[in-house]
């Protein structure tokens, strides 16, 4: 059985603007920053990695409607992210390397996610979580059982957009 891995989330209780840290192989910090332009129509997402690299982007259209994900050199739009599953509670994405996952939000508490590679392969999950950490409060947890960093990324927005038009009733 592969090890698991916790990261968790701290900051702002918002999917679009948190700090993600944690330790898989290495060391993982993760800031979604979303800045607030009162006077703009678009809202940018910059995703951080290590406080300095940006290694993702999430462009809104006006209204905080779903627009274009950029990831590394690749950009989609933001629906391939949250395709529909194989029911009403799952939303899929299909990484970079062609593999579809999905993420299937709990029917006992709609706050939580499940990551399936496949049928039955549940990878990863998320759960709220309130716990104290060393860099402050904590309101999330995500567990994950695999080492691939471009996926860690694709599934980090994909949960974001879920949580988000969860939270919106998108």
């Amino acid at each position: 059985m592969p090890p698991t891995y916790d990261l968790f989330f701290t900051g702002r209780d918002d999917p679009r603007c948190c700090v993600i840290i944690g330790e898989d192989t290495k060391p993982i910090y993760f800031c979604f920053e979303t800045a607030e332009r009162n006077l703009m129509p678009n809202v940018r997402t910059m995703v951080y990695r290590n406080q300095k690299e940006v290694c993702a982007r999430l462009d809104w259209s006006p209204g905080n409607h779903l627009g274009s994900a950029t990831i590394g050199n690749r950009t989609l739009p933001m629906s391939q992210l949250v395709l529909p599953g194989s029911n009403n509670n799952v939303r899929a994405f299909i990484s970079a390397d062609g593999r579809r996952f999905e993420w299937r939000r709990s029917t006992d508490n709609p706050t939580s996610y499940d990551l399936y590679a496949g049928p039955t392969m549940r990878i990863a999950h998320f759960r709220r979580y309130a716990q104290t950490t060393v860099v402050g409060p904590s309101h999330g947890l995500l567990q994950y059982s695999f080492s691939h960093d471009l996926l860690l990324v694709e599934a980090l927005l994909s949960l974001c957009l879920n949580r988000w038009i969860d939270l919106h009733g998108v």
